[in-house]
């Protein structure tokens, strides 16, 4: 029996499964090969509170006024968090590491095991993903950064480092931009339209993932179709189509259905939560917890699914304060899912 999926707004916690520890995947998951690199338990841990910093983020941004799509890599955050860690003084050290829910661990432990989970989910040849992450550490012209924190955050979390002037808006803007564009061979060539006046530092994510899936869609399996956006606003998109094989669970008591559909080499995947009617997103944003997750994942059985799912191309930018004197801006890019052009099967 087959189920058409179709939503009403696009949300992604992007590399949430990815950040996901092993122990918390489902026991009917094909086992991983001998081959394949397993976390530590530094590694591992750290993952876990990846993704419990993901929902928090994720709750609270989606409360905020003129809010749309939410894409966010968990664990691009938290290693801006282990950065912010690793030079703050002793409160904003702390405030980071709690944010992280990594008040109770040692630095060390912290700064390790961030560093292996970012390389791991940024290995872009083991997962079979376009991943092109650049991060840079702006700070105030009349500042200079310790070698041995240079060295570190270049140790751990591979981070750039730059003086900026904050008071000359127009010329920070284009500092920038180019380095985004050029870090993301031109996918970013702008990420951000304003920059604040300040005598902090200014932390720069600029992400562009461009996923592929384990069973690709064919390219003739595409038409344009409305798509709901609300009950009385229709608009017309391309939508991509396929029947296979898939976890899925449908809610009855909650009104959901969802799928997960694995990406390449099936090392990570998308999980896709929709009302079974057009409504408002605010009910399912209140039921979307690690543990409802959880719940939900337990109960997806393999079966038959339709699907269907506008070919997407989201740009993001977030701004997000770790304290008075640091700053996030994060600005990620997530290509649209679908068959290359140049193939035909």
């Amino acid at each position: 029996m087959a189920a058409t999926m179709w939503m009403i707004r696009l949300l992604v916690l992007c590399a949430l499964v990815l950040a996901v520890p092993p122990e918390d995947k489902k026991k009917s998951e094909k086992k991983a090969s001998s081959g394949d690199k397993k976390l530590s338990d530094k590694a591992a841990t750290l993952a876990d509170r990846s993704a419990t910093l993901a929902f928090n983020l994720y709750h609270a941004m989606a409360k905020e006024k003129n809010m749309e799509n939410i894409l966010v890599s968990p664990v691009v955050v938290a290693s801006s968090l282990g950065l912010v860690s690793l030079g703050g003084k002793a409160t904003t050290a702390s405030q980071a590491k709690a944010l992280l829910s990594a008040d109770k661990l040692n630095d060390d432990y912290v700064h390790s095991g961030l560093s292996e989970l970012l390389s791991e989910v940024s290995n872009s040849t083991a997962r079979n993903v376009t991943w092109k992450m650049g991060s840079r550490l702006y700070g105030p012209s009349s500042i200079s950064f310790t070698d041995d924190f240079v060295k570190s955050s270049k140790k751990h979390y591979n981070y750039e480092h730059s003086k900026i002037n904050f008071r000359d808006k127009r010329s920070a803007l284009k500092s920038i931009n180019e380095w985004a564009s050029q870090t993301t061979d031109g996918k970013l060539p702008e990420v951000t339209k304003d920059v604040e006046k300040t005598d902090g530092a200014l932390i720069v994510n600029a992400m562009f993932f461009k996923p592929h899936w384990d069973e690709r869609f064919h390219h003739k399996m595409v038409d344009n179709r409305g798509f709901m956006v609300t009950r009385s606003y229709t608009v017309g998109i391309p939508m991509m189509h396929r029947t296979g094989l898939y976890n899925y669970f449908n809610d009855e008591a909650e009104n959901l259905q969802m799928v997960e559909m694995p990406l390449a080499h099936k090392l990570s995947s998308m999980i896709f939560i929709m009302p079974n009617h057009v409504e408002p997103l605010e009910r399912l944003e209140k039921l979307l917890t690690r543990e409802q997750l959880k719940v939900w994942q337990g109960k997806m059985k393999q079966r038959a699914v339709a699907i269907s799912l506008p070919k997407v191309s989201l740009e993001v930018s977030h701004d997000l304060h770790v304290s008075t004197t640091i700053a996030l801006h994060l600005t990620f890019h997530l290509y649209p899912l679908a068959f290359p052009k140049q193939r035909k099967d």
